[in-house]
């Protein structure tokens, strides 16, 4: 057995043997100060048992106890990750300077070699951070890098809004209402989702890297084809035909639009189609047009004495205003849009947008807005349910005017209102359950062949729900827009009335015979027509 005399004076020994270190005391007056102060020049003991070490310096004389072991001069410790390694160095400070600090890289690389420390050695460290009895990063891996998730960027279908310009000469109402595109025209686009950078221990370890989720891309499969770049890594969706660009429940799609290059007239014939109708040209007096979806009439002398133009689900935008001669009629379920009216029939049940003037119309719509800040209704009948808002009513010739607005029952209104707030929060819930189920079918490697049934069955319910949620934000900004409407019914004038003007609200008439300038606002409440 090895037996090292370390250290002794008058008071006690420090010893060394194979199992540790032990101390010898001899008589008292020595205190525990004095001796933390003789282990500074013996970093390698490590203290196992104070109270022995204590006792054998307060109680002495006391023959060899054992108080501690046997440090390594190089104590290594690696974190539970296997991330970080650290070492703190148990030697005399002279020593890390010279031939000794050769010697202590040595047994450094040594020790971290018997721990399988084989990556992310700190080099710079060995030379220029060594210290004693100090924790030291000696080691770190490196951390996977997760994919990140493919991108998504997708043909956009703006909201249906009349830009008017007036320039003193040409008034112009402009308006995009078919999103019109060609056989090969780009409809979308998704980025790949990339497989992320493993990372490594410092053991060696391979750290797999969390690959990013390939977001699926939504599209009719006959309308709408995706080329691939493998090289880029993008899928690209594009039109497989010329139509109109459509979503449904998040679904691209390029619907049938006919296409016509000049007019509707003996060269077409009547237009019925099952589909988009988009007419470059105009239509000649006599003709008619019908289609299921938007109608979209872009020439700039507008349209005349038509027999009718139907759309039976979408709105109807005529650029250049009608010009009817007390003949054209008009419906569509949706909205309409047109830069003037003259003498013709429009019946909407949505809103009735006219850029700058009508003239002897009968218009039927739920609300009628006049968007010109000049804008003018003469002669004919205006009759909505919610509100009529325009410029000017009336002439100096005081052409007989009825607006009527035929009101609602604001309370029911707002019942709905608060139906389809509560409706919506409760599709709301819905999509973070949808979610949650769908992140764990997507986040798993392999699915069985029922668990691919169920996913593609719980990707189609969150698809129709996101649809109904869709259309309920849209109702919900269409019922918040009539409640927003004074009273029970409004009739907004920001210019003048002329006289021979008769204003109806809920039946309550009042008949303007003298001229009123505005701004003026009529509407009914508590069964009374008031004027502000």
């Amino acid at each position: 057995m090895i037996y090292e005399i370390l250290y002794s004076n008058s008071y006690i020994q420090l010893i060394r043997k194979d199992d540790g270190f032990y101390i010898e005391s001899f008589r008292q007056g020595y205190t525990l100060d004095e001796f933390n102060q003789v282990l500074m020049d013996f970093p390698q003991v490590k203290i196992t048992n104070f109270l022995a070490l204590k006792k054998a310096i307060t109680n002495a004389p006391q023959y060899l106890i054992k108080f501690g072991d046997v440090r390594d001069r190089v104590e290594v410790e690696i974190s539970s990750d296997h991330l970080k390694g650290y070492i703190t160095l148990y030697v005399k400070e002279s020593e890390l300077v010279g031939a000794g600090l050769k010697q202590i890289i040595s047994e450094i690389s040594e020790a971290l070699q018997k721990k399988g420390i084989v990556y992310g050695i700190k080099q710079d460290v060995l030379i220029m951070d060594l210290k004693p009895k100090v924790k030291i990063l000696i080691a770190e891996g490196k951390l996977p890098v997760n994919g990140e998730n493919s991108k998504i960027r997708m043909y956009e279908i703006k909201e249906p809004k009349p830009e008017i310009t007036e320039d003193g000469t040409v008034n112009h109402y402009e308006l995009n209402l078919i999103n019109k595109v060609n056989k090969g025209d780009w409809l979308g686009e998704r980025i790949d989702a990339t497989p992320g950078e493993p990372g490594k221990s410092i053991l060696g370890e391979i750290i797999p890297a969390k690959p990013g989720k390939q977001f699926p891309l939504l599209y009719d499969k006959q309308s709408v084809e995706e080329v691939y770049d493998p090289e880029k890594g993008i899928t690209t969706l594009i039109a497989k035909k010329t139509g109109a660009v459509f979503y449904r429940q998040d679904v691209i799609y390029v619907y049938d639009c006919l296409e016509i290059e000049g007019n509707v007239s003996f060269d077409t014939g009547n237009i019925n189609f099952d589909g988009f109708v988009n007419i470059r040209g105009s239509i000649d007096d006599n003709f008619s047009v019908e289609a299921k979806n938007d109608i979209q009439v872009l020439g700039a002398m507008g349209v005349g004495s038509v027999d009718k133009i139907y759309s039976r689900d979408g709105c109807i935008y005529i650029r250049g205003g009608i010009a009817g001669k007390n003949k054209a009629r008009l419906y569509c379920k949706q909205d309409l849009y047109t830069k003037f009216a003259s003498e013709c029939t429009i019946e909407c049940e949505e809103t009735v947008h006219i850029g700058f003037y009508a003239i002897n119309c009968n218009i039927k719509a739920k609300q009628v807005i006049f968007e010109s800040a000049h804008s003018r209704i003469i002669g004919g009948n205006i009759d909505a349910e919610i509100k009529v808002i325009a410029h000017e009513v009336g002439n100096l010739a005081e052409t007989p005017t009825n607006i009527t607005v035929q009101g609602f029952n604001r309370k029911e209104l707002k019942e709905k209102f608060d139906a389809i707030n509560k409706s919506i929060e409760e599709i709301n819930e819905q999509l973070v359950e949808f979610k949650h189920k769908i992140a764990v079918y997507a986040g798993s490697e392999k699915l069985t062949e029922q668990q691919e049934f169920d996913y593609r069955k719980i990707t189609r319910q969150f698809q129709e729900v996101k649809e109904t949620l869709r259309q309920l934000q849209s109702d919900r900004k269409k019922y918040l827009s009539y409640l927003r409407t004074k009273g029970d019914g409004e009739i907004s004038i920001s210019g003048r009335i002329h006289g021979n003007t008769t204003l109806t609200i809920k039946k309550i008439s009042k008949r303007i015979m003298n001229d009123i300038r505005g701004p003026v606002t009529y509407y009914l409440m508590d069964n009374e027509l008031i004027c502000e």
